[in-house]
């Protein structure tokens, strides 16, 4: 979150040239005009659940009837002017403040901010989100962010993560919880991948039975992540250097989404003019999470807001439904503003699908072909059997998540000596096929 606040910094010393006047912030957003570029998309529409704050990071559940957000009741690029662990809050906040504690800091400053996730939820699509309400996650005086999951069913996440400030050598850290209703709490969370570096925007995908998928920013680079247990160890993470990353560090905010066939990241980069926008690229090579094809651009701001009431200085955080419609925040602002704590605002927007995506499922898993592993346990030898056919790399990963034995495998059956290996469990997976990976004991 705080890497977010330093994206356009350099627009608050700008707004010292301008003559100043207030802002009007309804027309502001009434006349606020983008040009979507993808048509597969219609016009997009501000929420109605806008409010003074700041809100950012959004996610929305693939059914459509969850939101949320990462909320600061403040504008936070004006409030940038004033950086200090103490100031006087009270001229930035903007309510409601959503039940999120502006006293508690380690600092013994009188008042504070920080972020904390919010959430909307509706019974129907046909409905509208109709207001914020305060969650379960949060905590005082750190910031947390990044909410995401997949639904399990219609009360409950399968799994989910967000992001939280922990202090010290390190900063945003990603947080894991499994089977937690839509409304978590927190105590059950275990972070994940943590380094020294700020990880932000996480993204979790269930591909198969037992195998996770994450994206996330590290130091606004993007980077994936598989875990082969259901998240107990996850692997390495991988940059990606194909496409996202080809402005990084400012192609950030991953977002995958499956249309039924293909898998798509979608992601918010710069304009040639310097302007953030969002674009998507699809996956080229089946479940190679580093092989995306050329960006697309979907949607870009008009910069100047029509009549010169204000900017847009960009959209991102996409998110995206199970039927396509595509959720998204707006970053405007007048820097002409008389009130040097009022010049900025973050809103989240709607950009409808033309013709909703009917995949017949709800959240998307991969077929599964089957392989039997015999014997198991094992001292020596294994045999594997396979469903059909196949063309691939097999491996056994340690407790570790290290590769200790390779076979290729063109065909239906072969066999691995693992006499060499210690006594243990192992994991068993396909490196291509999307397979539920199996476990091997080793006697």
């Amino acid at each position: 979150m705080k890497k977010k606040l330093m994206l356009i910094f350099t627009l608050l010393i700008a707004s010292q040239q301008f003559l100043f006047s207030q802002p009007n912030w309804p027309a502001i957003k009434a006349n606020a005009t983008f040009t979507v570029h993808d048509t597969s998309f219609l016009s997009p529409s501000l929420l109605p659940i806008n409010i003074g704050g700041w809100e950012d990071g959004l996610y929305v559940t693939r059914d459509g009837k969850n939101l949320y957000s990462t909320f600061m009741p403040i504008d936070i690029f004006s409030w940038l002017r004033d950086f200090a662990p103490c100031i006087d809050f009270n001229p930035y906040y903007r309510p409601p403040l959503l039940d999120i504690d502006t006293i508690t800091n380690p600092f013994g400053c009188t008042n504070y901010i920080h972020s904390d996730i919010i959430y909307s939820n509706r019974a129907d699509t046909s409905q509208s989100f109709i207001a914020w309400n305060s969650s379960n996650l949060q905590i005082p005086a750190t910031f947390e962010g990044g909410a995401c999951g997949v639904m399990l069913n219609a009360d409950t996440f399968d799994v989910f993560v967000f992001t939280r400030d922990i202090g010290g050598s390190f900063g945003m850290e990603l947080f894991l919880m499994k089977n937690v209703p839509v409304n978590p709490n927190p105590s059950t969370a275990v972070q994940i991948l943590s380094s020294p570096d700020n990880e932000d925007n996480p993204h979790i995908e269930r591909l198969n039975d037992t195998t996770l998928l994450l994206f996330f920013d590290r130091e606004r680079y993007i980077y994936y992540s598989l875990s082969y247990d259901n998240g107990t160890t996850w692997e390495n993470p991988t940059i990606v250097t194909n496409v996202l990353n080809d402005q990084a560090p400012y192609d950030v905010q991953p977002h995958l989404w499956q249309d039924g066939s293909d898998w798509w990241v979608f992601f918010s980069a710069d304009n040639s003019n310097g302007v953030r926008c969002i674009y998507k690229s699809k996956q080229m090579i089946p479940n190679d999470w580093n092989s995306w094809g050329p960006k697309q651009l979907v949607i870009e701001p008009n910069f100047i807001i029509q009549g010169g009431l204000g900017m847009i200085f960009g959209v991102g955080e996409p998110t995206l439904t199970q039927s396509g419609d595509l959720y998204f925040v707006v970053v405007y602002g007048d820097l002409n503003s008389t009130d040097t704590t009022d010049v900025f605002d973050c809103d989240p927007w709607i950009l409808p699908r033309k013709h909703p995506v009917v995949t017949g499922i709800h959240e998307q898993k991969f077929p599964q072909l089957i392989f039997n592993i015999y014997p198991n346990p094992t001292r020596a030898k294994v045999f594997i059997d396979l469903s059909i056919p196949i063309d691939d790399t097999i491996e056994v990963i340690d407790a570790m998540g290290r590769v200790v034995c390779l076979k290729e495998i063109q065909g239906q059956k072969t066999e691995l000596d693992v006499s060499n290996l210690t006594r243990g469990i192992y994991l068993v997976r396909f490196r291509k096929s999307v397979l539920s990976t199996k476990r091997l004991v080793i006697e």
